[in-house]
């Protein structure tokens, strides 16, 4: 009598494997990109809207002012009277060729006006003024 042999059908199912995959994929890209927004902003500010918003295509030293006179320079706390220093220390740290100045909306405009002159000072003459479209 002749023996008879079981055949094996080794099948693999990636069906899973794709699913599993792609929802990682969503997630990662997710999560990047709100990483990439978290990091533009950095301070919780109520930014003013504008219908014309040119983009940020630069790197460049972030300075926030808060609506109760809180500034910082990147995510670092400093006095007004502090502001010069820190920025200076800022500039010699990393190559940044300008400053980006976030504001919020109820900011006191002298104040907004002594940060820019100090940042002047320190001789910084490419500033942009951050707002977000309407």
């Amino acid at each position: 009598m002749k023996e008879r042999r079981l055949k094996f059908l080794a099948e693999m199912n990636i069906t899973a494997l794709a699913d599993v995959s792609f929802t990682l994929m969503i997630i990662f890209l997710i999560a990047g990109v709100s990483t990439a927004l978290s990091r533009q902003q950095g301070i919780d500010l109520d930014l003013p809207r504008t219908k014309r918003v040119e983009p940020q295509t630069r790197e460049g030293l972030v300075i926030s002012v808060r609506q109760n006179g809180q500034i910082f320079v990147g995510n670092k706390a400093v006095s007004l009277a502090g502001l010069g220093e820190a920025i200076r220390k800022e500039m010699s740290r990393a190559e940044y060729s300008r400053v980006y100045l976030h504001a919020d909306r109820r900011v006191d405009y002298g104040t907004i006006v002594e940060v820019l002159g100090i940042i002047k000072d320190e001789g910084i003459s490419s500033i942009g003024l951050t707002a977000l479209p309407k």
